[in-house]
């Protein structure tokens, strides 16, 4: 535990676990040590990015561990709350924290928000990347309406995933194509249970900095989160990058189109770069 953070659990959440690297949706209140509710964030509903600094150090470590579904209470020293600045009008300095934290929801990081979506059906795809192997980092979305695209973000050598080098790839196809991908993906769990592993059956490997990618705890492959969005809920599964039923799925294969002649042109222009680095004066 955190020195400065003291975590009481008042429920144990049985859902998906907020993880270093995740974006997760809390019902939060805050009160100073003396009792008074404070009120730091416009509403009580509160989305947080658990990596990096997007909110204070306290906070953002007695979250984490936490199941969807479960209440904490913490207390939180000033120097991993608002320190001796405070917040004026709200939070005096040096003030000790409690916070009364129920998770309502975890997300993959650069998943959207359901606002940010237009109204019907959508599916997001998310690849976490690997420096090691020079495997790009990229998402993937449809809607309904047929129009999809993907950003990439790709390593690069020596520096951590802060760092990458950005693509994006926007594309068209008919709606009753993209009604058939969206069926193909909402279906897959369906029709390969086994191919769709639990939580329990994963586990977030932080080793390369400012990333997280989701593993199989048994063959430790690295994997693939498909999140299915309808009328502003979400259903998502995670499936091992080499699962035969996700590369033959139509959904994979319309990903592929998409990305293959962004990527073939990316890889022929860095070859370029690297050619024209290397001519002599």
């Amino acid at each position: 535990m955190t020195k400065g953070i003291e975590i009481r659990e008042v429920v144990i959440g049985s859902g998906e676990e907020a993880q270093a690297g995740k974006r997760v949706v809390l019902d939060l209140r805050m009160f100073l040590h003396r009792g008074e509710e404070v009120a730091v964030y416009p509403d009580p509903k509160v989305t947080i990015d658990l990596q990096g600094r997007p909110c204070f150090a306290g906070l953002r470590d007695g979250i984490i561990g936490m199941r969807v579904g479960g209440k904490r209470t913490l207390f939180i020293a000033p120097h991993l709350a608002y320190g001796a600045n405070g917040v004026p009008g709200k939070i005096p300095p040096n003030a000790l924290l409690r916070c009364e934290v129920e998770l309502l929801e975890v997300r993959e990081l650069f998943a959207p928000d359901p606002e940010d979506l237009p109204p019907g059906r959508h599916v997001v795809v998310y690849h976490p990347g690997e420096a090691a192997r020079n495997l790009p980092r990229w998402q993937f979305g449809l809607s309904e309406d047929g129009k999809c695209g993907a950003g990439l973000s790709f390593p690069l050598p020596g520096m951590t995933w802060r760092y990458t080098r950005k693509k994006q790839f926007q594309a068209n196809i008919e709606p009753a194509v993209a009604a058939a991908v969206l069926n193909d993906a909402e279906t897959l769990p369906l029709r390969f249970p086994k191919e769709c592993l639990s939580t329990d059956e994963l586990w977030a490997d932080s080793s390369e900095p400012a990333n997280s990618i989701t593993r199989d705890r048994q063959t430790n492959t690295l994997c693939i989160t498909v999140d299915i969005w309808k009328t502003g809920r979400h259903n998502y599964y995670r499936m091992r990058e080499d699962s035969l039923a996700l590369k033959e799925s139509e959904l994979y294969k319309t990903i592929i189109l998409l990305l293959q002649p962004g990527l073939r042109k990316d890889l022929e222009e860095q070859s370029e770069k690297r050619a024209a680095s290397h001519l002599p004066d």
